[in-house]
């Protein structure tokens, strides 16, 4: 009951200042689902006067996300970062009782669910008259190309987590997993052939040795570290691949994709794979889909459905539509440094809810870790593409 009470004040405490400087970026497509707009409207028998008929907005949904101001996209990028860092305490305790392919395919089916008012090409999606039909139809396919590709490294980072996490302590597993903040410079250089700033390249060095601090607190290594490094690497694929989805984007669909469509692609994806998953491990127990086992294991998360809610709805569906609005103004790489801070925030969140602690070794790691994010922010923002931002 203290955990969940603890996840209640944090979702609270955590999800207002986002929402409260984003909600611009997102009332105008929330106004416009039919169920809303039919709740919102003013019968005609309570009008004082007549009014005009109103004119459908001329923009583009995504129109709101042009005039997003850096300070927005970084808190947009703190907020999922503080999000994320809850999340290692919570699966750790689920994973403990019922597998992670179960675990995953019930988060990401209710996370799905929440996102389909912004399912790109759904019939109750917005629509401009100032977009014809074609460039319409081209963005909705380029949302779902980039969603179902974002949506196969996001189903690979998750499930290498909750696997690992059966093994290793959970501030360990944060902080292992952030080893992406260092894999994106390098992974954007190999890739792309795309060069970090020194400074990009100073803050990811200064972090990695604030990592090595953090996960080698005491412990000797185990099998678990090895897939939360395997975790580190699909996410950083995933990082660099929105960052190229924000460019393409603007360069083939001649406009941004919209971050909530791409968000709910990328859901829908991957709850996709993991129900695939899931239903292959049942299939393979004894008994098949419907056998004791099966359904043993599928009754194991009844008594966590406050915990699946909050995976599903805060550390999913929230955390990476703020993670795609973040960077479609800020570069993939500079949005890992910040990132970094995710295990310092998970080691609170592990000491909370699991008891699990830092010793001195720890706690020197967690402040070179901040020293990173600090330096990285030293000089200008930038853009997803890399340039200036002022």
């Amino acid at each position: 009951m203290c955990a969940r009470a603890v996840l209640v004040i944090f979702s609270i405490t955590t999800w207002l200042p986002p929402a409260v400087a984003l909600a611009p970026t997102m009332l105008p497509t929330i106004s416009r689902i039919p169920f809303v707009s039919r709740l919102s409207a003013v019968p005609a028998s309570l009008e004082q006067q007549p009014r005009e008929e109103k004119q459908e907005p001329t923009a583009d949904a995504s129109a709101a996300v042009d005039g997003l101001q850096l300070w927005q996209a970084l808190l947009a990028l703190n907020g999922a970062t503080l999000i994320w860092g809850s999340q290692h305490a919570v699966i750790k305790e689920v994973v403990e009782v019922a597998s992670p392919a179960s675990l995953n395919a019930a988060r990401f089916s209710l996370a799905a669910v929440a996102s389909l008012p912004w399912l790109p090409g759904a019939p109750w999606r917005p629509r401009s008259a100032d977009v014809g039909d074609a460039e319409r139809s081209l963005r909705t396919r380029l949302t779902w190309a980039a969603g179902m590709e974002l949506g196969a490294f996001s189903f690979s980072g998750f499930a290498l987590q909750a696997v690992g996490l059966q093994f290793t302590s959970a501030s360990r597993s944060a902080f292992l997993l952030y080893l992406n903040v260092k894999l994106v410079p390098v992974l954007a250089l190999l890739a792309y052939g795309r060069s970090s700033s020194a400074r990009t390249w100073l803050s990811a060095a200064v972090a990695l040795c604030g990592t090595a601090l953090l996960s080698f607190d005491g412990s000797p290594p185990n099998v678990g570290d090895a897939w939360s490094l395997a975790a580190a690497l699909a996410s950083a694929g995933f990082i660099l691949r929105l960052d190229e989805a924000a460019r393409q984007g603007r360069e083939e669909g001649g406009m941004p994709l919209n971050p909530a469509e791409l968000n709910a692609a990328t859901i829908s994806a991957s709850a996709v794979l993991c129900s695939v998953w899931a239903l292959t491990e049942a299939a393979l127990a004894p008994g098949g889909i419907f056998g004791r086992e099966s359904l043993a294991t599928a009754s194991a998360l009844a008594p966590y459905s406050a915990e699946l809610l909050y995976l599903a709805l805060a550390t999913t569906a929230l955390a990476q539509w703020l993670q795609a609005l973040g960077q479609s103004r800020v570069s993939g790489q500079d949005a890992a440094i910040v990132y970094a801070l995710d295990p310092v925030y998970a080691a609170g969140f592990s000491y909370v809810l699991l008891g699990e602690t830092l010793g001195p070794q720890g706690v020197a790691g967690a402040g070179l870790v901040l020293a990173a994010v600090v330096m990285s922010r030293g000089g200008k923002g930038t853009t997803g593409d890399g340039a200036p931002h002022s």
